[in-house]
């Protein structure tokens, strides 16, 4: 199991997300609990971003939306969460 971190940002954006869009909040958190659930291996099944961003991973948290996270050894730092078309658009 990993330890891990929330970024500031996404904090903020988590206070704001809690509020409007509850389906959203959930499965964040859900999320989070698989991707920190994993071991050293297989957390490398998420993809990675590509060039300039190519340090992040990524997941799908609904069909628009997707969390960022670093993977550093035995910790997970969750960056963000963004809209599909910020990404890749």
């Amino acid at each position: 199991m990993f330890s891990y971190d929330i970024s500031d940002v996404l904090r903020k954006k988590l206070e704001k997300i809690g509020k409007k869009d509850k389906v959203l909040a959930l499965n964040f958190y859900k999320k989070v609990q698989e991707i920190i659930s994993r071991d050293e291996k297989s957390v490398n099944m998420y993809k990675n971003l590509k060039s300039p961003m190519n340090e992040y991973k990524r997941i799908h948290l609904t069909d628009n939306y997707i969390l960022l996270f670093a993977v550093e050894k035995r910790h997970i730092i969750f960056i963000d969460i963004k809209h599909w078309d910020d990404v890749y658009g």
